[in-house]
């Protein structure tokens, strides 16, 4: 389990999120909707290391890790995926064995069986990642994750510049690595990730105004029409 307390970080002397605390329990989804500017990205780097935290705590498994690197957080199962995180002069082959060995998994079989959530890329290992969509880009970043061994991954709008038929293949994918122990903290301004949920947070500069049953937030009116109006 991911425990987050009191979490104060940003750039500098500017706080960009402001004090939230939340669990994220193991093979759960949590989405954090928010709009442009809300904090969203710089939460994720702060609890994957690439930030630091100014106040407050990080809990993984019972281990503080508020003030642990990158690199061993990466070891303890945590990966944060940005938007945008393939090596595109690569092949796809290549790609999932460099994953596989930042988590101290050498097997390029297992580095290769990450594709079986990703059956259209199965057969493209000697293909360029540079070569995909960016639909199929975003499935190969979901794979290395896989790959890495990691159990808590960290999205960063993965709807980020796809198709609807893209963004629902994505959907789908994460609905069926979840059922394999993994487990997600998505954050998001696509609001059809709130519908995978199991607890749906509402992050507005830097502060969770609402969280709680994706049903029960979208009755409120003003939220609704703020942050499910894409």
């Amino acid at each position: 389990m991911l425990r987050v307390e009191g979490l104060v970080c940003g750039y500098g002397d500017l706080d960009i999120i402001k004090g939230i605390s939340f669990d994220l329990n193991d093979n759960g989804i949590k989405v954090i909707l928010s709009l442009n500017g809300g904090g969203k990205t710089t939460l994720l780097k702060t609890l994957s290391g690439l930030l630091p935290t100014k106040r407050g705590k990080i809990i993984l498994d019972g281990t503080d890790i508020t003030n642990a690197p990158p690199r061993v957080r990466v070891k303890k199962g945590i990966l944060f995926i940005p938007e945008w995180g393939v090596f595109p002069t690569l092949t796809i082959r290549e790609n999932l064995i460099i994953a596989a060995s930042v988590g101290n998994r050498s097997s390029a079989n297992e580095a290769l069986g990450a594709l079986s959530y990703f059956p259209e890329l199965k057969n493209r290992f000697a293909d360029k990642a540079g070569s995909l969509s960016g639909g199929q880009r975003k499935m190969l970043m979901l794979a290395m994750a896989v790959a890495s061994g990691a159990r808590t991954l960290l999205l960063d709008e993965p709807s980020s510049g796809l198709s609807p038929s893209y963004v629902e293949k994505v959907l789908e994918a994460i609905k069926v690595m979840r059922n394999e122990n993994l487990t997600f903290l998505i954050a998001e301004q696509n609001p059809s990730f709130s519908e995978i949920s199991d607890e749906l947070m509402i992050l507005e500069l830097g502060t969770i105004i609402s969280k709680g049953k994706y049903e029960e937030i979208r009755k409120n009116d003003e939220i609704r029409k703020k942050f499910f109006s894409l």
